[in-house]
């Protein structure tokens, strides 16, 4: 080598291709795969970013699912039930009867009514109970609903459709007198609390407030009398059975 500052350095001499490779110092990472490490790291640190972020998520779900569950005080909740659907009174027809409906009264088909009524049930107006004589003043009349109810009502020029979907029709006012059973059931309507009929009416309070032309409190219970109709059952000849039907 010269040691003349003016002169270029001679560059160095290519490595001899026999000489033996240079071992790499311990620790020391390859060249080649340094750049391979760093992207690694970095997708290790992506994924558990999105570990963390759904072990997060998972937790407020849950936890949304436990509020849900809890009253506003976190009290447990409790699940109400449905308003009950509001009844105003009896069906058309007594559920406790098991005779014709009005519309099929002797009388109401066109047919005269006889004399005496058969064992049956029966629609109509109570005019009167003997309790002494075991009688009651029964005046029939007929009772209709739904379609029959209108074509009954266009048929006299009324109102149609009717109102509350009841048409009553009494044309025949004859009174007949019916034996009463003393242990006669009375299914009637306590006006003090309405409208659903229920039994403990006595027959001796039942037939003084068919006397009076308003409502009557007698013996804690309120009865309309005269002022509703009523279903009656025959059995044997008597009346087993008087069931008040209450109008809207």
């Amino acid at each position: 080598m010269s040691n003349d500052p003016t002169q270029p350095p001679v560059p160095p001499q290519p490595p001899d291709p026999t000489d033996p490779i240079r071992a790499r110092p311990p620790g020391e990472p390859p060249p080649s795969q340094s750049g391979s490490r760093r992207i690694w790291i970095v997708v290790a640190g992506i994924v558990a970013v999105v570990v963390v972020v759904g072990t997060i998520a998972a937790i407020a779900l849950s936890d949304d699912d436990n509020r849900a569950g809890q009253g506003p005080t976190g009290e447990p909740g409790v699940t109400l039930p449905s308003s009950p659907t509001e009844t105003t009174g009896p069906s058309p027809q007594p559920t406790g009867s098991t005779g014709t409906t009005g519309s099929a009264n002797p009388g109401c088909s066109g047919a005269p009514a006889p004399a005496t009524l058969a064992d049956g049930t029966y629609f109509g107006f109570v005019e009167g109970v003997d309790v002494d004589s075991g009688t009651m003043g029964f005046d029939l009349a007929c009772f209709y609903t739904g379609e029959e109810a209108n074509e009954q009502a266009a048929q006299r020029g009324d109102e149609v459709p009717v109102p509350n979907d009841v048409y009553i029709v009494n044309d025949n006012t004859t009174i007949r007198d019916v034996p009463v059973d003393p242990s006669t059931e009375l299914l009637l309507i306590d006006w003090k609390e309405c409208c659903q009929t229920s039994p403990g009416g006595e027959l001796d309070a039942f037939a003084s407030a068919i006397g009076e032309p308003d409502f009557v409190e007698i013996g804690g219970r309120r009865y309309a009398g005269s002022l509703s109709p009523y279903w009656v059952t025959i059995e044997n000849g008597q009346v087993v059975l008087i069931e008040e039907q209450f109008l809207p």
